[in-house]
């Protein structure tokens, strides 16, 4: 089974880490585009979800091979998204990738 991994700023990628996902802490772009391309080699990472905001302000070439990346698929988590009431963080990202590739996923409960 492919493992998720989401990358955002260091206050939301603890509350990831406690819904069961792979999270990793990026304050700045640069740090977050290491990550991204580290899990892009990652052969076990099936889904990267990744700040909008780091997203949009990588570089045009990385971009571009996140763009034609078909393993991982890599996802824009939207920032400050509410989150309904009685839903998880996990059920919403799962929304977003169901949306993003059409198919439904799980977390495992932490």
């Amino acid at each position: 089974m492919a493992k998720i991994a989401v990358i955002t700023q260091p206050g939301p990628a603890a509350g990831f880490a406690l819904a069961g996902v792979d999270s990793y802490a990026a304050a700045t772009t640069a740090e977050a585009r290491k990550v991204l391309l580290k899990l892009m080699e990652d052969l076990e990472v099936g889904i990267v979800a990744i700040d909008a905001a780091h997203l949009n302000a990588l570089d045009q070439g990385t971009r571009r091979r996140v763009s034609e990346s078909l393993m991982p698929v890599v996802v824009a988590l939207p920032s400050g998204l509410p989150t309904a009431a009685g839903e998880r963080p996990s059920e919403q990202i799962a929304e977003m990738i169901r949306r993003a590739i059409g198919f439904r996923i799980s977390f495992k409960e932490a």
